[in-house]
């Protein structure tokens, strides 16, 4: 099982780092496949996302290429949100949360695989967009909060796909604020897990083992290998393991 875990940290942490989404849309149901409880799972995804984001964040933001206003605002929402989406697994019960998490995660699954999908497709125009109005920005946060504190997916492909239909920044402005954003939703999600019982730290230190090293040659592989051509191989992989758990939860059978 260890070295299982480490292998599927090396994928994800691969993927994370050639397309910089797809940490928590991979891991978690990994996870839940090697006999995880979802509820584990989730929690524990959280605490690993959490620790590769503060190193893909802290060089963007020493970059100069995070725009802090809307870390701030959407934080403001996303935090309260993460907080509200585990009291909700709270009064689920132990008995209930790994059925409900098993098909919730298979939906957040379908959405990050669409979103992926959307980035591919979008092609901004010229005209020069406005910032959305803060309590936009802090609506949207709270959704996103929800999302990722109840199934740990949500923060990079999905919100990434919404920040860059919606705000006007640059490519890599996009990714920096997205990443910052996600370590502080991360963080607190965490948090609230780990007040929960529901974070591992073995389990976390295993998958980190193959996590860390997966990241850091995916980010040198990255413009080796068509960006197009692995958002939309990764899509189709979100969409397929989402219609699974929406069909049929964490079994194969």
């Amino acid at each position: 099982m260890d070295i299982e875990l480490a292998v599927l940290g090396a994928v994800c942490g691969l993927v994370v780092g050639m397309t910089s989404t797809g940490g928590g849309a991979l891991l978690t149901p990994g996870l839940i496949f090697l006999g995880i409880p979802a509820g584990v799972a989730v929690g524990t995804d959280l605490l690993i996302a959490s620790v590769m984001k503060l190193f893909g964040g802290g060089i963007y933001a020493l970059r100069g290429q995070v725009h802090w206003p809307t870390v701030r605002w959407l934080a403001c929402g996303s935090v309260p949100g993460a907080l509200l989406g585990v009291g909700l697994l709270n009064l689920l019960g132990p008995g209930v949360v790994d059925g409900v998490l098993s098909r919730a995660v298979g939906l957040a699954l379908l959405l990050a695989g669409a979103s992926t999908l959307v980035r591919l497709l979008w092609r901004p125009g010229v005209a020069r967009r406005d910032f959305p109005r803060p309590w936009v920005t802090v609506l949207l946060g709270v959704m996103v909060g929800l999302l990722v504190s109840t199934t740990s997916i949500g923060s990079g492909s999905l919100l990434l796909c919404v920040l860059a239909v919606l705000f006007p920044l640059s490519a890599s402005s996009l990714v920096g604020t997205d990443l910052v954003h996600a370590l502080a939703l991360s963080s607190a999600a965490t948090l609230a897990q780990l007040a929960s019982g529901r974070v591992d730290f073995g389990l976390a230190a295993w998958v980190l083992v193959g996590g860390i090293p997966g990241v850091m040659v995916g980010a040198r592989l990255a413009s080796s290998v068509p960006e197009r051509t692995l958002r939309g191989g990764l899509a189709c992989v979100l969409v397929g393991l989402g219609s699974h758990f929406v069909f049929f939860g964490k079994s194969w059978e």
